[in-house]
């Protein structure tokens, strides 16, 4: 995980790349998800190695990042000398007092023994049992909630703009799983497990990466009515579906960009059609394996 400072060189760094303008979409896309990322979980951020690497090359900053903050002390009036090394210091300890140094220590005679320690062979174990009695209990929660996963998601989910054709797979929305997510943009929610969803069919104009400012304005407007519907409707469902992209590229970057997509009905309407509607959206349908360009009219 990463300390404040290195997520604060890293955010700044971000959003300096990010005004450069010399960034491919794939890029972008990328630095603003570590971007949300950072101001989401700050130092609980968790980055892969291969991740971490991106991030530095794209951001032109060195691993580990410089640290920018240098503390002088004034206070010490003599110059600064190293401590030795730890067999050093006991070995010269054992030759001024054998009695509480070195390798073989002699007990004081006139110091009462404490019976209620528990010897030496003991303690270990008992240190012993803990840890097995910790690894236990991490593996049956890693089990439940693999299993708890497994059971509430069925098929693939993974890029965004998939066509309402026969072969997109609802998943099964239970009740208690209704409205158990958030709203991050008008095309874009995240389950409470932490998955990110694309909603097929439309696309909603940007509001983190605008074109213009209409399209940010119109982006807001569209993430703010979609929260509307969500907070306002008697029944919601989240259905995952399979998504449009080339055959080995399920669950990975380049399948829209490691997300899942699916469609929200409210109310039993799709919110695709409310926003197109309302006109804060446009229709956005894909093929088997592949979309068309993203249409984004807002700006022209």
């Amino acid at each position: 995980m990463l300390n404040q400072a290195e997520v604060a060189h890293y955010r700044s760094r971000i959003d300096t790349v990010l005004n450069d303008g010399k960034l491919t979409d794939w890029q972008r896309r990328f630095l603003v998800d570590i971007r949300d990322k950072l101001g989401r979980y700050g130092v609980r951020t968790r980055l892969s190695e291969k991740q971490l690497l991106m991030l530095n090359r794209l951001t032109r900053t060195q691993h580990p990042p410089p640290d920018l903050r240098v503390v002088v002390d004034n206070s010490r009036s003599e110059p600064y000398r190293p401590s030795p090394p730890v067999e050093e210091r006991s070995q010269s300890a054992v030759g001024r007092n054998p009695s509480r140094r070195g390798p073989f220590r002699v007990r004081n005679q006139l110091r009462p023994r404490n019976f209620l320690r528990a010897p030496r062979a003991v303690r270990s174990l008992s240190v012993v049992s803990s840890r097995l009695m910790l690894i236990v209990l991490a593996c049956v929660m890693v089990v439940g909630l693999v299993g708890s996963f497994l059971g509430g998601v069925e098929g693939p989910a993974n890029v965004s703009g998939a066509s309402h054709s026969d072969m997109a797979r609802p998943a099964v929305a239970t009740p208690a799983a209704r409205k158990s997510f958030t709203v991050t943009d008008g095309d874009t929610i995240r389950l409470i497990d932490g998955t990110r969803v694309r909603l097929v069919g439309y696309n909603s104009p940007e509001k983190f990466e605008p074109q213009c400012s209409k399209e940010a304005a119109l982006g807001n407007r569209a993430s703010e009515r979609l929260r509307q519907l969500v907070a306002t409707g008697s029944s919601t469902d989240v259905q995952l579906v399979q998504c449009s992209c080339k055959p080995g590229t399920e669950g990975t970057k380049k399948c829209n960009y490691g997300r899942s997509c699916g469609r929200l009905v409210i109310d039993g309407r799709d919110v695709g059609q409310t926003l197109i509607s309302e006109g804060l959206a446009v229709p956005f349908l894909c093929g088997a394996t592949g979309c068309p360009p993203t249409p984004r009219p807002w700006c022209s």
